[in-house]
């Protein structure tokens, strides 16, 4: 079984001067040999056999640095790599294709890492310390279209000593740095295929798996990466399939025509707990689902009014919600940031609106007209948003909302269209947090200027949740930090930009040919991770 430790293990071996192409190399594949096709490697039983995950969800793009959504992040944590790694295990950020912690000047504001030698990009293109500051450049350029900005947002500049040495200079000590760093949106690209194809459709990095074709909207083939630096995957060809009919995917769990499906409903449990040839477990996991409010740039004016939006939170049921629909499977959320999340402390949940129905009624009936407002919900159309959407339009509905009305829309349009300017009311949204740092949850989705820009919030609000945010990452100040990130959790709870809905728990099946298969707390798996039962 190729578990992170052991891969953690090797690649220190390698930092201590082994040969990483003859000594860090595993079985490999002829060159030639096709996806699906037996390659004769002696000792992998199930060399011959296609690897099949099934998604409900399609992928957007295959650059990593232009994508963000979970279904692409499981192709492209197969194909590019970061400079740190989460380990699943502690948590803490393992050297991969840096070799060891970062080296901080006095006052943080250098940051020198050393890289890891002796590795090649898919396309033959030498990984060195100019491949990283091309990388972090793109992520920094407002004309490139990085999903995750961010990440560069504390960079000043960057140099380049040697091939195997990056230099960060900051603007500020940025308290989350190393975690940046180890996100699948700093995973770093090929300068030259970067600059002649399109990485959307065509990806290449220095991973353990190599893209082979895809179909848009269908699936994506990958094959073992022959010439990855570090130990051979033990499951050489593997395809992912989108199936956006939950139940239809599960079938194919069912007959063994898939061997991974890395998001299941609780209300597909049934079905394959009764198949003994599937596993079906959890794991835990760093995501929240929330409703998101605009109180500007919304459809309906009305959405300004504090009143209004506290009504709203009013009537969301996230407890019935978990209780009926999650059966245990997820932990009713009171705050924006969560136990599992740097900055959380009890008083977080002292903010929360609970679910009131007569409360919301009363605020309604207060207000002659509001109780037939039309509040535009945009729900995007996979199986999990799908059922909340309904459940929550039902519930409002009963809190005395009359005009609730829904538009439902598919993942990928979704994706953009929820960063539109007067395009809705509310939506539903989710953060799988990888870094488990509140700044890392906080900027990203509530930053009036470096976020995405789906809650909007009143110009006052907006500038302290900025302030808030902007203080909590410039520092490595553990108090510090958790105090502003308190501050910024308070503000979208007390003005109700946001109602927290529920923590969830990874939770997904797999064939019991296979072992080791597991998802880390941001909701990624990484194949290199699993083996062959037996």
């Amino acid at each position: 079984m190729k578990t992170w430790k052991k891969l953690v293990s090797l690649t220190a071996a390698c930092a201590l001067g082994l040969s990483l192409l003859a000594g860090c190399s595993g079985t490999t594949t002829p060159s030639g040999t096709t996806p699906g096709a037996s390659a004769g490697t002696e000792g992998d039983a199930g060399e011959g056999k296609m690897f099949n995950i099934v998604l409900t969800a399609p992928f957007t793009g295959f650059d990593p640095l232009r994508t963000n959504d979970s279904a692409s992040t499981y192709v492209n944590a197969q194909i590019y790599e970061t400079l740190y790694r989460i380990n699943p295990e502690t948590g803490a950020y393992d050297p991969l294709l840096a070799v060891s912690e970062p080296e901080y000047s006095e006052d943080g504001l250098t940051v020198t890492i050393k890289l890891r030698e002796g590795v090649t990009f898919q396309d033959g293109t030498p990984f060195n310390s100019e491949a990283v500051k091309y990388t972090f450049e793109l992520i920094q350029d407002p004309d490139f279209g990085s999903a995750r900005a961010s990440i560069a947002g504390s960079i000043e500049s960057m140099e380049c000593p040697d091939e195997n040495t990056i230099v960060f200079h900051l603007l500020y000590e940025d308290g989350v740095f190393q975690a940046k760093l180890a996100h699948t949106n700093s995973a770093i690209v090929s300068p030259t295929a970067q600059q002649n194809q399109d990485l959307m459709t065509q990806p290449c990095g220095t991973g353990p798996y190599s893209f082979v074709s895809s179909v848009s909207g269908s699936n994506v083939v990958l094959t073992r990466n022959d010439n990855y630096w570090g130990e051979a995957p033990a499951i050489k060809d593997v395809t992912m399939t989108i199936i956006s009919d939950e139940s239809t995917a599960v079938s194919r769990m069912e007959t063994g025509e898939a061997d991974f499906m890395p998001k299941i409903s609780v209300e597909q449990l049934s079905r394959v707990e009764n198949n003994a040839g599937l596993t079906v477990t959890t794991s835990e996991a760093a995501q929240i689902y929330y409703l998101g409010m605009r109180a500007t740039s919304s459809v309906n004016p009305v959405m300004a009014e504090k009143d209004f939006r506290t009504a709203l939170a009013m009537g969301i049921d996230k407890e019935g919600y978990v209780e009926y629909m999650m059966q245990g499977y997820a932990e009713v959320a009171n705050s924006v940031i969560g136990p599992k999340i740097f900055g959380y402390a009890e008083e977080a949940e002292n903010h929360n609106i609970a679910y009131d129905p007569e409360g919301a009624k009363a605020i309604l009936d207060a207000h002659p007209g509001w109780a037939d407002e039309e509040i535009l919900f945009l729900v995007p159309s996979t199986p999990v948003y799908s059922r909340m959407g309904e459940y929550f339009q039902s519930s409002l509905t009963q809190a005395g909302f009359n005009n609730i009305k829904i538009e439902t829309m598919d993942w990928s349009a979704w994706l953009t269209e929820s960063k539109v300017d007067g395009r809705y009311d509310i939506t539903l949204a989710a953060w799988s947090n990888v870094t488990r740092d509140g700044s890392e949850l906080m900027e990203p989705n509530f930053h009036s200027v470096n976020g995405q820009q789906r809650v909007r919030l009143l110009p006052e609000d907006a500038a302290l949740v900025d302030g808030y945010i902007d203080a909590s990452k410039t520092t490595s100040n553990a108090e510090v930090r958790t105090e502003n990130l308190l501050n910024c959790n308070a503000v979208l709870m007390d003005e109700a930009y946001v109602q927290p809905i529920y923590n969830s728990t990874n939770l997904f099946c797999y064939s019991n040919s296979y072992t080791g298969i597991t998802l880390d707390a941001g909701g990624t798996f990484y194949i290199l991770d699993f083996d062959y039962a037996g």
